[in-house]
C-alpha cells in the first residue's frame, strides 16, 4: 500500500505478533532447560549455549517473518509493498544485528568467568569428591543415613589404592549459583564428584547415585537402588565396586569389605558416628553425646565381634572421652583383627601415644601409608612429627587433612594454629578468613579466637569469643576462656567480674601462688592423675621457696619415663620445663644441666619466634651457661605480637641473674608494653566487631 508506515507494514505482515510468539516460546524453552539441568546434573553451559542460541536467532526469525508469509498454498515470499519499507526494513536488520551482538558482548565477560582459569592445580584422573547424601523422609531421625552412606563410601574408597579422595563440599547445588559443575571440579582438584539422594519409598529406601565426570559435568555412571533399611550395606558396597570399576577401568580393584558384615550393626555404627561428629573438633564437648555414640559402638560390637573397624571406633572414642584404660582392649583387637586397617593402626598410634609408649609414631605413619586420604590419620601423624620430629612437612600434612574434611571446624582450627605458632601470620589469617567464610557458629567464633590469641591480638580473641558467648550464653567455658584472656593482657579487675570463682589456672597466671597452692594441694588428692594440676603446684612450689617439693612431684608423675618414649604435647614439655627450673632453683645444677644437655641432643627445639619456643630455648641456655644464645632468643621473642606467660618470664629461676641485664630488661618492657596497647584498643576492637561484654 502506497505511502503505508514501516509499522503499517510490520503489523500487516504480522512481524509484531511474530516477535512475541518467539520471545514466548524461548522463555519457556529456557526455563525447561534449566529446570532438566539442575534435576539431571548435566553442565550448566547447555542451558546458557540456549540463551545464546535464541538471541542470536531473533534477529534471524523477524527476518524470514519479515520476508515470507504463510499462506493456505505454503510459504510464500512477500513483496515489499513500498520503498520506504526497503529502507526501513534494511535499517532495522541492521539494528536487530547490532543489538544482538551488544547483547552477545554484554554476557561475554560472565561466560568468560565460567571459563576455566589458564592455569589450574593439578588434578588426578582418579580422584573424587564423595558429597553428602541428602535424605528426604517422613522420619527426621533417620537423617543420619544419607550422610552417613556417603562417610564410609568415602572411607571405603578411600583404602583403594589409585583412588584420592578430595575435598568434601555440602552440595553441588550450592556451587551452581555461581559456577558449573565443570569448574567447581576445577577448583576442587577433583576429576570426578559422587553425589546421590535417599528418599523413602513405602517400606523401601530409594538410593539415586551419579558419579560426575568433572572435566565435562556429565554423569559417566548413575543408578538407583529400591532396597529396605537391612540392605544399605549392600547398597553400599555395590556404589562402591562400581565407582572403583569405573576410575580404574583397566584393572578393576576388588573394594575391601564394608565396616561390618551386620547390617543392623552397620545402622548402628553409622548412628554412632553421627553423634561422635557432633563432639570431634569442637571446642567444647557435650559429654551424654559421645557416650550415645560409645555405647552404640558396643552394641555393635556385640552383633559382630568380627568387625575390626567396630573395635578401633570404639577405641577412638574412649580416648576422646578420656577413658584411656578401657580403649586399650578395642585398640589392640582391632588391629588383632585387621593390621592393613589404617583406621586400626591410627587408632592403636593414638593410645601408644597418649600412654607415652615406645614407637608411638610408627602406627601413626603406617596408617597415612595405609590410607593417604584419612583425615584422621593425617593429623594425628602430623602432630607427631610437629612435637617430636620438626615443622618440615607438617603444613602439608595438616593441609591434606582439611583438604579431605574441609567441614571440620577443627580441621581448619589446627592448620591455623601450626601456622600462628611457626611464624606465618600470614597465612594464619587466611584460614582466619576461610573460618568466618566458611562457619557461623560458637565453635568457629572459638576457633578464630584461638588463633588470633597465639598470633597475639588478644583484643580480637576477645571479641570472637564474646561472639561465642552470645551465641551460647549457657555454656559456661565461654565466659572462663575471656576471663583469662583479661587475665593474660593484665586486667585483673575484669576477669574476676567475669568469673569470680577463679581457679587454679588463672590463679597462676596472675601469680597469685600462695592462694593457688591452697586451692591446689586440695585437688590434688581428688585428681591425682591431673597432669596440668601437678605441673602448676609444682611451678608454685618453686616460685615460693619449695623447689624440692616441686621436683617430688613431677618425678613422681611418671612423665620423665613417658618423655624418653618421645614427646606428646605441651603438657610433658611444661612439666619438664619446670622440673629443670625446679632443679636449678635447689641448687642441683650439675642435674639440671645434665636434663636440658640431653633434651637438647635427642629432642628437636624449633626456631619460632613464639614465647614458648624462645622463652624456654633460652631457659635451658642459661642454665648450661649459654649466654649468646639466651640473648638471641630473647631478641628473636621480641620480633613476635604473641603474649608469654608471664610466670614463665620474671620468676623461672633460670632467669634470676639476668634481671639487671638490658636484653632481658627489653623483653620484660616489650610484653609489659604489649598488655598496656591492648587494654587501651580493646573498646575500639568490641566497636569494630559490634560486640560488649
Amino acid at each position: 500500500m502506497a505511502g503505508s508506515s514501516f509499522f503499517s507494514e510490520l503489523r500487516e505482515r504480522k512481524v509484531v505478533q511474530a516477535a512475541a510468539i518467539y520471545v514466548a516460546v524461548a522463555w519457556g524453552v529456557t526455563e525447561i532447560l534449566v529446570t532438566i539441568v539442575e534435576q539431571l546434573f548435566l553442565p550448566q553451559w547447555v542451558s546458557t549455549l540456549a540463551v545464546i542460541f535464541f538471541v542470536v536467532g531473533f534477529p534471524v526469525a523477524m527476518f524470514l517473518s519479515w520476508t515470507f508469509d504463510l499462506t493456505s498454498e505454503g510459504i510464500r515470499r512477500t513483496d515489499i509493498k513500498s520503498g520506504r519499507g526497503t529502507a526501513s526494513i534494511t535499517f532495522s536488520m541492521l539494528l536487530l544485528v547490532a543489538g544482538t551482538a551488544g547483547l552477545f558482548l554484554l554476557i561475554k565477560p560472565t561466560l568468560d568467568s565460567r571459563a576455566p582459569p589458564a592455569t589450574v592445580v593439578a588434578i588426578s584422573p582418579n580422584s573424587v569428591a564423595v558429597l553428602p547424601f541428602d535424605y528426604a523422609g517422613p522420619d527426621p531421625d533417620d537423617g543420619y543415613l544419607g550422610p552417613g552412606l556417603s562417610d564410609e563410601l568415602r572411607d571405603q574408597l578411600g583404602r583403594v589404592a589409585g583412588i584420592q579422595i578430595a575435598a568434601r563440599t555440602s552440595s553441588i547445588a550450592a556451587v551452581r549459583e555461581s559456577t558449573d559443575a565443570k569448574i567447581m571440579a576445577l577448583n576442587l582438584g577433583v576429576s570426578h564428584l559422587l553425589e546421590g539422594n535417599m528418599r523413602r519409598q513405602g517400606s523401601l529406601l530409594r538410593v539415586s547415585v551419579r558419579l560426575i565426570d568433572g572435566s565435562s559435568g556429565l554423569a559417566v555412571w548413575n543408578k538407583t537402588f529400591d532396597r529396605g533399611r537391612a540392605e544399605l550395606l549392600n547398597v553400599q558396597q555395590d556404589i562402591a565396586q562400581a565407582v572403583a570399576n569405573t576410575l580404574l577401568s583397566d584393572a578393576p580393584p576388588e573394594i575391601s569389605p564394608p565396616i561390618t558384615e551386620d547390617a543392623t550393626a552397620h545402622e548402628k555404627m553409622l548412628l554412632a558416628r553421627h553423634y561422635e561428629q557432633q563432639v570431634r573438633g569442637r571446642e567444647t564437648v557435650d559429654p551424654g553425646v559421645l557416650q550415645r555414640a560409645i555405647q552404640l559402638y558396643r552394641e555393635a560390637i556385640e552383633l559382630d565381634p568380627y568387625s575390626a573397624l567396630a573395635h578401633s571406633r570404639l577405641a577412638a572414642a574412649l580416648i576422646y572421652y578420656g577413658d584411656i584404660d578401657s580403649a586399650e582392649a578395642p585398640a589392640y583387637r582391632a588391629l588383632e583383627l585387621d593390621p592393613k586397617l589404617a583406621e586400626a593402626q591410627n587408632t592403636w598410634g593414638k593410645y601408644l601415644f597418649v600412654r607415652g609408649r615406645p614407637n608411638m609414631g610408627e602406627p601413626l605413619r603406617r596408617a597415612v601409608e595405609l590410607n593417604p586420604n584419612l583425615p584422621e590419620a593425617l593429623s594425628a601423624y602430623a602432630w607427631y612429627l610437629w612435637v617430636n620430629v620438626g615443622s618440615e612437612g607438617v603444613a602439608e600434612l595438616f593441609e591434606r587433612a582439611l583438604d579431605r574434611d574441609p567441614l571440620n571446624v577443627g580441621r581448619h582450627g589446627a592448620l591455623g594454629v601450626f601456622l600462628a605458632l611457626e611464624d606465618q601470620p600470614d597465612r594464619a589469617r587466611a584460614v582466619i578468613e576461610q573460618i568466618d567464610l566458611m562457619f557461623d557458629s560458637a565453635d568457629s567464633y572459638r576457633a578464630i579466637a584461638n588463633i588470633y590469641d597465639l598470633l597475639g591480638d588478644v583484643d580480637h580473641a576477645i571479641a570472637w569469643t564474646i561472639r561465642a558467648r552470645n551465641a551460647q550464653p549457657d555454656n559456661p567455658g565461654h565466659i572462663e576462656k575471656l576471663a583469662e584472656y583479661f587475665v593474660d593482657i593484665g586486667d585483673f579487675a575484669t576477669a574476676e567480674e567475669l568469673w569470680p570463682d577463679i581457679g587454679v589456672g588463672l590463679l597462676f597466671k596472675m601469680r597469685r601462688y600462695d592462694e593457688m597452692i591452697e586451692q591446689a594441694e586440695d585437688l590434688i588428692f581428688d585428681y591425682p592423675e591431673d597432669i596440668r594440676l601437678r605441673i602448676y603446684l609444682a611451678a608454685a612450689y618453686t616460685r615460693t621457696g619449695a623447689p624440692e617439693q616441686a621436683i617430688s612431684l613431677i618425678s613422681n608423675s611418671g612423665m620423665l619415663d613417658s618423655i624418653a618414649n618421645g614427646w606428646r604435647g605441651s603438657e610433658e614439655l611444661d612439666a619438664f620445663f619446670t622440673l629443670i627450673d625446679a632443679a636449678y632453683a635447689a641448687g642441683q645444677v650439675e642435674e639440671a644441666r645434665d636434663l636440658v644437655t640431653g633434651h637438647l641432643n635427642s629432642h628437636y627445639v624449633g626456631e619460632s619466634t613464639g614465647w614458648w619456643v624462645s622463652v624456654n630455648a633460652a631457659c635451658m641456655s642459661a642454665i648450661i651457661g649459654d649466654d649468646a644464645e639466651v640473648y638471641r632468643r630473647f631478641q628473636r621473642t621480641i620480633g613476635n605480637n604473641q603474649l608469654p606467660w608471664d610466670w614463665s618470664l620474671k620468676d623461672s629461676s633460670c632467669f634470676a641473674r639476668f634481671q639487671n641485664n638490658p636484653f632481658y630488661r627489653a623483653l620484660v618492657e616489650h610484653f609489659d608494653g604489649r598488655r598496656a596497647i591492648l587494654r587501651d584498643r580493646l573498646p575500639t576492637t568490641l566497636a569494630q566487631y559490634g560486640v560488649s561484654l
